[in-house]
């Protein structure tokens, strides 16, 4: 028999007590060097009155996290910002560029040269959270994304929003783009204050064009009496977000819930809050949302804001097939950008063997790292699964990296956007492959589609789904 391999030290055998720190110290390195992927995106909420800006509750409000499809209630400030000013009209046109018609779902599946009206795009950005059109807006107004982006965090900063960075128009992946539960509430109060005439479209819950008709992902509205918005938000990193803001009794409080486990469990973590908040007469004795006007200096208390869900015109979204173009040149170097084949490529800077993880609190061993490319975190998921009537899908393929799984299931979603307009594309790890599959869809819809592809000479399969599936991936 071979001899045992043991480990030496000085010429001795190590003794089994040292054998044992040694392993222990061992894994712990390889925990804190490559198991981040157990931790956890960062859990933190506030509630604020939006008349005194009292701040009701908060934890962890100023733990810095990623605020995912948040990021488009700043660029729909900007929107509004613009139309106010005269920039720009509900009835004026926004065109694609092939960079924003390549962004990954949730999106219109606009194609490049297409356009659409500025009402529709910003439907779109409420209701679908369409990632396409979030970057469409950016180009309209700053002629780039990335110049967009800078405006986008001058404008933060000057609301008083001192820990938020954005680098992007839509809340995709990107590892430098940051904020915090108190930085979102300060947000969400500037948009009741600074643009009362066009709050009312937060309240929107779905919206149609040619027949295809598409829901909000804001549950919350129907749980919390008064509600009237604002917007939901979700990547692996962040978790489930959600910004609300609700108006009972002549008083109105906006709330902010990062780093949900569930969509179920985020909406009543935020419901409980409110419920509570609205309970809890404010007496001016807390800490205060350091909330500031864009051009002013200093400190600024948000006036009186009484909103009304306004009815909401229900224009139209043009719904096409769109194939992933290449993407723009001239990105900041820490976007992740996209390949000529959709694949999520990191730059040469960025190692690729690391997790993209939220910071969490001192002392918890874990530090900021940054996405695997091999991995590509789109948001497809953003969309709220529904148990019941949808505890159907398709399985389109199975392969053996994750990111052809992935193309694959979008490029079906976005080929018949009739049948997978309330869909989630949901990855499934089974052994050594990745089966590309779309999730939520009624049992009539999964065999239409699969009879669709079918007679296309493509492989489609009908699974049922549960709720575990669905809200894992």
């Amino acid at each position: 028999m071979a001899d045992e391999p043991r480990r030496v030290t000085s010429g001795k055998a190590l003794p089994i007590r040292g054998l044992t720190w040694l392993v222990a110290g061992l894994l712990l390195a390889l925990v804190s060097l490559s198991g981040q992927a157990f931790a956890k995106p960062v859990s933190s909420s506030i509630m604020v009155d939006a008349v005194t800006g009292e701040v009701l509750s908060s934890s962890n409000a100023d733990v810095s996290t990623y605020p995912a499809s948040l990021t488009k209630m700043m660029t729909l400030y900007l929107l509004f910002d613009a139309l106010k000013h005269g920039q720009i009209k509900l009835t004026d046109s926004i065109t694609f560029s092939d960079h924003a018609a390549s962004q990954d779902a949730t999106n219109l599946a606009v194609s490049a040269g297409a356009t659409i009206k500025v009402e529709t795009a910003i439907l779109s950005v409420v209701v679908r959270s369409a990632n396409d059109t979030a970057t469409a807006i950016g180009e309209r107004l700053a002629g780039s994304e990335w110049a967009f982006a800078k405006k986008m965090t001058q404008t933060a900063r000057a609301l008083g929003m001192k820990n938020t960075t954005y680098l992007n128009a839509n809340g995709l992946p990107n590892p430098g783009q940051r904020t915090t539960a108190r930085d979102q509430a300060i947000l969400g109060v500037a948009l009741l204050r600074d643009f009362p005439e066009y709050y009312h479209y937060f309240a929107a819950e779905r919206f149609s064009y040619r027949g295809v008709q598409y829901a909000g992902h804001n549950r919350v509205l129907n749980k919390l009496n008064g509600a009237d918005g604002i917007k939901t938000g979700y990547i692996r990193a962040a978790g489930f977000n959600l910004v609300s803001s609700a108006e009972q009794n002549g008083r109105r409080l906006v709330g902010v819930v990062l780093g949900g486990t569930t969509p179920y469990l985020r909406d009543k973590q935020m419901v409980a809050m409110m419920t509570k908040g609205f309970k809890t007469p404010g007496n001016g004795s807390g800490t205060m949302l350091a909330l500031s006007a864009p051009n002013s200096a200093g400190p600024a208390k948000a006036p009186a804001v009484m909103v009304a869900a306004a009815p909401v015109s229900v224009p139209a979204a043009l719904v096409a097939a769109a194939a992933m173009g290449p993407d723009d040149a001239g990105q900041p170097v820490v976007t992740a950008n996209d390949d000529e084949d959709g694949d999520a490529v990191m730059p040469a800077s960025i190692s690729s063997n690391d997790a993209l993880l939220p910071i969490l609190k001192p002392g918890s061993g874990l530090q900021l790292q940054v996405a695997d490319s091999a991995s590509p975190d789109p948001q497809a998921i953003e969309n709220v699964w529904h148990s019941g009537n949808t505890g159907y899908g398709v399985q389109v393929g199975a392969y053996s990296q994750y990111a052809p799984a992935q193309k694959a299931a979008v490029r079906v979603t976005r080929a018949m956007p009739d049948i997978f307009t309330d869909s989630r594309i949901a990855i499934d790890e089974q052994g050594k492959l990745y089966r590309a599959r779309v999730t939520g869809l009624s049992k009539a819809d999964a065999e239409k589609a699969c009879a669709q592809l079918k007679a296309k000479n493509a492989d489609c399969m009908v699974f049922v789904t549960d709720d575990g599936l669905a809200k894992a991936n």
